[in-house]
């Protein structure tokens, strides 16, 4: 994958978005850039530990199945993929057979040039209750 290999790397976007995950080097449409990772909440653990849903690195994978990936520790750099309305990133969710881990898989959607960030669309839901519109 793209993070094990080196091929991306974590720098300040010079914009409001703060940190970013940028490709080091050019990455083919449809490139594995490796699995998100981090502790795996229910929903109501989510609410648990982040009452006010004011969570900075929990991606919702579908309704009941969202990773916190806020431990740097276990965390992989995907954390870094900020929000775009143009991305060229997207995820994939599959189910581990026999287990209630799923494995949450990132890819580019298209080419990639070395230096561009890279970057997914968080969906209407994540901007639904915020104040902050998407940059």
């Amino acid at each position: 994958d793209a993070v094990s290999l080196g091929l991306v790397n974590v720098r300040d976007t010079g914009t409001g978005k703060g940190h970013g995950l940028f490709a080091t080097a050019p990455l083919s449409d449809g490139a594995f850039l490796g699995d998100y990772t981090g502790d795996v909440l229910t929903h109501d653990e989510y609410l648990a530990r982040y009452p006010a849903e004011d969570a900075r690195y929990v991606l919702a994978a579908n309704t009941d199945y969202n990773i916190d990936a806020v431990d740097q520790e276990r965390a992989s750099l995907l954390r870094f993929l900020n929000h775009s309305s143009e991305p060229n990133c997207y995820y994939d969710v599959r189910r581990v057979r026999g287990q209630r881990q799923k494995r949450v898989s990132f890819f580019t959607s298209r080419a990639v040039e070395a230096g561009d960030e890279l970057c997914f669309d968080y969906g209407q839901q994540y901007w639904a209750d915020r104040r902050e519109r998407p940059l």
